[in-house]
């Protein structure tokens, strides 16, 4: 027998006794049980058998909670979740929500904040698991405003924006992008992001076959913040939604080179213009 299996078997043994003092002595016990179970998992870490180790460490954790240790059972759970990361991303999500629950429940919600980010953040890119990582992403921005942590905020609350553009619910990624865009309107650290979130903002109206909203907002937008006006994003913000209006496929394409030239687009964009031009070739087929 392994050092961690044996001493796992040692914490099983104290977690199930009995002490001549019967109920009184339930609490001790749990703690002791609750300290073995970490020194039993912290061991299976070092063999490497991960899955074990959350197991043990969710065993250390319950333990605790039982000695009404509830700080103690959400870092714990914590530990579990790192050790199911990599091999069982399902496990490490449901451990981690157990986490951030305690957490929330005792007040610590810039704690439940940050873990809620790295849920999110799991199920978006281990998971695949957009729509959950939208919702995740969302509450962890609205614990992250109440806190008055408002930069930390609006970057969650762009990712919630990003991914719901990416999922086609693009009100919901507007809605986002014009929220963060408000939010820095008075931020000298974060006003020059702004034609970044109106342009983005502008082509999910766009991508949602919109260009009356586009326009609208384009207009909106210059209005929030005059110096839009002058940027390269408005402009080709301008261009292109008068070109889906045309119809023109080819004069659009050409729009979306010639800006690439001066500031090199990244995949959310390119995927949400591309997505744009096909819709005009949509029409075009349906006109024929």
């Amino acid at each position: 027998m392994s050092d961690a299996r044996s001493l796992l078997a040692k914490a099983d043994k104290k977690a199930t006794s009995t002490g001549p003092f019967g109920f009184f002595a339930s609490s001790s016990r749990f703690e002791d049980a609750g300290d073995m179970y970490i020194e039993a998992a912290n061991a299976f870490r070092l063999e490497k058998d991960m899955i074990t180790a959350g197991k043990t460490f969710e065993k250390a954790a319950q333990m605790q909670l039982k000695s009404e240790s509830k700080d103690e059972a959400a870092t714990t759970y914590i530990e579990a979740y790192k050790s199911y990361r990599k091999s069982d991303p399902e496990e490490a999500a449901r451990v981690l929500i157990q986490a951030i629950m305690l957490f929330s429940q005792r007040g610590q919600f810039r704690r439940a904040a940050t873990y809620k980010q790295d849920l999110a953040a799991l199920y978006e890119t281990e998971l695949n698991d957009l729509n959950r990582a939208m919702d995740a992403y969302d509450e962890a921005a609205e614990w992250l405003s109440n806190d008055q942590a408002e930069a930390l905020a609006n970057k969650a609350w762009l990712k919630v924006a990003e991914i719901a553009a990416l999922q086609e619910d693009y009100a919901r990624a507007v809605a986002k992008f014009e929220l963060v865009a408000g939010n820095s309107l008075n931020n000298h650290l974060t006003k020059w992001s702004l034609k970044e979130y109106f342009f983005k903002a502008g082509l999910c109206h766009l991508a949602n076959k919109d260009v009356v909203a586009a326009k609208r907002a384009l207009e909106e937008y210059a209005e929030m913040d005059p110096s839009f006006f002058q940027t390269r994003e408005f402009n080709l913000l301008r261009d292109i939604t008068q070109s889906v209006e045309d119809g023109d496929q080819e004069r659009f394409t050409d729009q979306i080179f010639q800006f690439d030239q001066f500031a090199k687009l990244d995949k959310w964009k390119t995927t949400v213009l591309l997505r744009i031009k096909n819709s005009i070739q949509e029409e075009e087929d349906n006109i024929l």
